[in-house]
């Protein structure tokens, strides 16, 4: 499994978590979809397209810790908001 399939699958279970959030509260699914596309995009874009002389590892590792840091908190609120009911 190549580096970006990793960071494409944990972006995919941060956007089926987030979504999942929706049955929960609306305005916290509102909330982290806004938060994910702000920082999503440009660093996407900049991974994709302006990855040249190794700069794609610097976009490569902040998107890694940035989805895997929503991915965390999306995934506690979760466990909360279940536990709770």
């Amino acid at each position: 499994m190549s580096d970006n399939e990793i960071l494409y699958s944990i972006t995919i279970l941060l956007i089926v978590l987030i979504i999942t959030t929706l049955f929960f509260s609306k305005s916290y699914c509102i909330i982290n979809s806004i938060v994910f596309c702000l920082y999503a995009f440009p660093l996407y874009y900049s991974l994709l397209f302006n990855g040249n002389g190794g700069s794609s590892v610097i976009w490569w590792f902040y998107l890694i810790i940035l989805i895997s840091a929503q991915t965390l908190l999306v995934l506690i609120y979760l466990i909360y908001r279940m536990i709770k009911k």
